[in-house]
């Protein structure tokens, strides 16, 4: 089987499974974005040196996949309300921290086996895939979740096609020439608008009339959030490229065929998440 159509069947299959997980509901979403966090995690400390090719766990990466299972755990305390808001936000910020000391506990008491490289690499691998990542949860858990978290894939990967299209036919300028040559700014010029095109119609047409925010008000916030996530989103692929370009790898993982790992599908989507939740607020 060709590349191209293991790209094309996991692409629909993926997309198929995306929709009927957000449909039934955000406890089914939860399990999957907890699974890709973990395998999220897995990638990058392998990726970062964090535990050796051949090895799949030790004592610094035991505490990272802790601290994943740890923040979903918060996450549901949150979406559940068994604590105020401002008191949970309080948690929030004392759980990174202590995901941190506990980290740096590991590096302390089994150094020198483990550098102050491994030990920022891991913590980072924790904040950069799970913790962003999670934030498609979040959203989902809103009043209007439901309509919003589409958001992140039409700033993401609407942007990504458009983005191709665009600069298949009119790049000429790089973008950026050592990580990514065929990126061209046309091509981002045109995914940005295609983001901005179709999340408004989008915002027009189904999420205002489902909220009390006026119209004009919610396409113009809609607007904001496709722009911003549309350039973070080029950011994000470019971020997950540079990592691997400095550790000489090609793919994170090889659980998605035709597309490598979770940080190489999902690695705009990573960036895009956070935004739309925090725009998601306005409305």
């Amino acid at each position: 089987m060709s590349n191209f159509l293991q790209r094309t069947l996991t692409t629909i299959i993926g997309g198929a499974l995306m929709v009927v997980l957000i449909l039934l509901g955000r406890e089914f979403l939860l399990g999957v974005l907890l699974f890709a966090s973990v395998v999220g995690y897995f990638e990058l400390s392998g990726a970062f040196g964090v535990r050796g090719q051949d090895q799949k766990i030790n004592a610094m990466t035991c505490v990272g996949y802790i601290s994943v299972f740890a923040w979903y755990a918060l996450l549901e305390i949150r979406t559940l309300e068994l604590v105020g808001s401002e008191t949970f936000t309080l948690i929030e910020v004392c759980g990174i921290i202590l995901m941190l000391m506990a980290h740096m506990s590991v590096y302390v008491f089994k150094y020198p086996e483990y550098d102050a490289t491994r030990t920022i690499s891991s913590f980072f691998s924790v904040i950069y895939c799970p913790v962003m990542l999670s934030f498609v949860y979040m959203i989902r858990s809103l009043e209007k979740g439901v309509l919003l978290v589409w958001m992140v894939f039409i700033c993401s990967w609407i942007c990504d096609i458009c983005a191709y299209l665009v600069g298949m036919k009119f790049g000429r300028h790089k973008m950026a020439p050592v990580l990514s040559p065929k990126k061209s700014i046309e091509g981002a010029v045109g995914g940005v608008c295609g983001s901005v095109i179709v999340g408004c119609l989008y915002g027009a047409f189904l999420i205002a009339p489902a909220t009390e925010t006026p119209a004009y008000i919610t396409v113009i916030v809609i607007a904001v959030m496709c722009v911003c996530g549309a350039l973070l989103s080029m950011v994000g692929d470019l971020a997950a490229s540079a990592i691997k370009r400095n550790h000489d790898i090609k793919d994170y993982g090889k659980l998605l065929p035709g597309h490598g790992g979770i940080m190489d599908r999902f690695d705009s989507v990573i960036f895009v998440a956070p935004i739309v939740y925090i725009l998601s607020r306005f409305l």
